[in-house]
């Protein structure tokens, strides 16, 4: 993994940020953030209008949000932006940039990080001043990533019931689907008005380690993903993330990393919990490419 404490450097701010160094990982609290504020020199220009994001064998859906790239330049921050952006850098000459995919930490636009699994692209560039050079970045999950478990519902379903009176099902309904032939599906009602499931196995996790859940999903109302961990016949449920309606299909990425340092759990199970809204008398959740990722 890229130590990120190595490539800190002294940085001008163009524009109001807050940045926090946390586990050797950058997070910004901003919607957009420019880092680079060049005072002397011309600068060259680099353009990352989109990306390409590919997933190997046996590591699921391509699906991704991948939404800011996080540059360096001959091992010097080069600046953090959502793309797409055209932006400076000053460096000239021969220069190796990297370029590191960001994403919404749970979903939140004010927590931007580099995604742990995603490795960065590397591109080496005779760049001249004044110059605009047009960038496609391409990424892949890091050779390293484990997939703890992949649900992409169409062979089955890894989440049993565990409390409620309906259940997730299997819907092959091209307009519940998001990819494939199959997806997830929690129906609520008034007669039938709470979910509670857990994955059917259980998965020894590594304390200090990243820990991401990946889904994409569509709600007409919230529910909650939570971690189970069992420590020596004690057991404790921890419902820490909130997932808000989204009337298109959406993709988040769950951080647990603490939650798991938290638990110090010999084993832990993923936990996905909906109840009607009281409003509503009747609602719709449907899940996809389900990803338990660490190292």
């Amino acid at each position: 993994m890229i130590s990120w404490f190595h490539k800190r450097r002294a940085l001008k701010i163009s524009t109001p940020c807050f940045i926090v160094l946390s586990s050797g990982w950058f997070a910004t609290f901003i919607s957009s953030c420019n880092l680079i504020n060049p005072s002397e020199g011309i600068p060259a220009y680099i353009a990352i209008d989109t990306f390409s994001f590919a997933a190997s064998f046996g590591q699921g859906s391509s699906s991704n949000r991948i939404t800011d790239v996080w540059t360096f330049a001959d091992g010097n921050i080069a600046g953090i932006y959502e793309i797409p952006k055209t932006f400076p850098v000053l460096d000239s000459g021969k220069t190796q940039l990297e370029i590191n995919a960001g994403i919404w930490d749970n979903g939140i636009a004010e927590t931007r990080v580099v995604y742990p699994f995603y490795y960065p692209d590397t591109v080496s560039m005779n760049l001249q001043p004044g110059k605009i050079y047009n960038i496609i970045p391409h990424f892949t999950y890091r050779p390293s990533t484990k997939f703890y478990f992949i649900e992409d519902f169409e062979a089955g379903n890894l989440f049993d019931k565990i409390g409620g009176d309906t259940n997730m099902i299997r819907t092959s309904d091209p307009e519940e689907v998001f990819e494939g032939s199959s997806a997830g599906a929690i129906y609520l009602d008034q007669d039938h008005n709470a979910y509670q499931g857990k994955t059917s196995e259980s998965f020894v996790l590594t304390s200090g380690n990243p820990v991401y859940v990946e889904l994409n999903y569509k709600c007409d109302q919230e529910f909650q993903v939570g971690i189970y961990g069992s420590v020596q016949g004690v057991t404790a449920f921890l419902y820490d993330w909130t997932i808000n309606p989204k009337d298109y299909w959406n993709k988040i990425y769950l951080n647990m990393t603490n939650e798991v340092i938290q638990l110090k759990a010999d084993e832990y199970q993923i936990l996905i919990k909906a109840v009607l809204d009281s409003t509503r008398t009747e609602s719709h959740i449907y899940l996809d490419n389900i990803k338990l990722v660490s190292y």
